[in-house]
């Protein structure tokens, strides 16, 4: 599961571009999360029509992480001819969706990936926002094992104990730049992981320019696509 980025940047510091990211895995393209820069991006610079199912799963609803799902599903759908499957554990997205005139016969609504799926995708619940249920997922193919935070302000001591031991091989991790309830300052993650392991945690979501601070403490720091 090779991970790419359409953007890397937190909500409010859009010179970053959202920090959405896809990758694909024997015919099928999964988005992690699909904001409202996401769309421009997804059309410019893949050919939807080359993969065989396209699933987006969705941390949580927040604008810079689902602001142009309803584009991509009316798109794909008029446009391609096609249906996308888009994953969230609560039906909330629904009721996105058809507040932005997007009914339901347009996409394929599921609350985790099918069996035959060839990625498994494990919800984590974490901390961001008060008002809705947001998630990390853990995610796994035959070979491979990453988690991807979404927006969170702490690093789930599960996942934590998990990355530990080798049981996931990386970590992307929202890693803000201040002390937060809804993002993980950098200051906490350091403290989560010790410096011989910081190799294969990937920074992403970031409120400004501190990648060198991050690389120096042994950090890596996700690229966006071109």
């Amino acid at each position: 599961m090779e991970l790419k980025f359409f953007g890397r940047g937190a909500a409010f510091y859009p010179a970053f571009g959202n920090t959405n990211a896809f990758f694909t895995q024997d015919d099928d393209l999964f988005f992690l999360d699909f904001g409202e820069s996401a769309f421009e991006k997804a059309v410019r610079m893949l050919d939807l029509t080359a993969y065989r199912a396209i699933y987006v799963l969705l941390t949580h609803l927040h604008a810079d992480h689902a602001g142009s799902l309803a584009s991509l599903c009316s798109y794909t759908h008029i446009m391609l001819d096609r249906t996308v499957y888009i994953v969230h554990p609560v039906e909330t997205v629904k009721q996105m969706l058809r507040l932005q005139g997007i009914c339901e016969d347009l996409y394929h609504y599921l609350p985790q990936l099918p069996e035959d799926c060839p990625v498994r995708a494990e919800p984590c619940p974490v901390q961001h926002a008060q008002d809705m249920q947001c998630f990390g997922y853990i995610l796994r193919t035959q070979d491979d094992s990453l988690y991807f935070s979404g927006d969170a302000a702490v690093l789930p001591e599960n996942v934590r104990q998990l990355y530990l031991r080798g049981d996931i091989k990386r970590l992307y991790h929202d890693t803000a730049s201040h002390d937060s309830k809804a993002h993980c300052w950098y200051k906490r993650l350091e403290k989560d992981i010790p410096p011989e392991m910081r190799k294969n945690v990937f920074c992403m979501h970031l409120d400004g320019d501190y990648e060198a601070e991050l690389k120096s403490l042994g950090f890596s720091v996700v690229t966006a696509e071109k």
